[in-house]
């Protein structure tokens, strides 16, 4: 799903929308980017790849 062509796709179907966004900002621009921003962090704790040492 492309979420650029959603966001698009509602913000010129609803007006209220765009309203909104001029009020309170791109909320869900903004969830969307710390939910990857978490993601990335979460991806990054549970790496143990380099606790892993090679046997001699």
């Amino acid at each position: 799903m492309n979420t650029t062509a959603t966001t698009t796709q509602t913000s010129s179907r609803t007006p209220i929308y765009e309203e909104m966004v001029e009020k309170h900002g791109d909320v869900l621009a903004e969830v969307r980017e710390v939910a990857e921003h978490s993601q990335q962090k979460v991806s990054q704790a549970l790496d143990w790849s380099d606790l892993r040492r090679p046997r001699d």
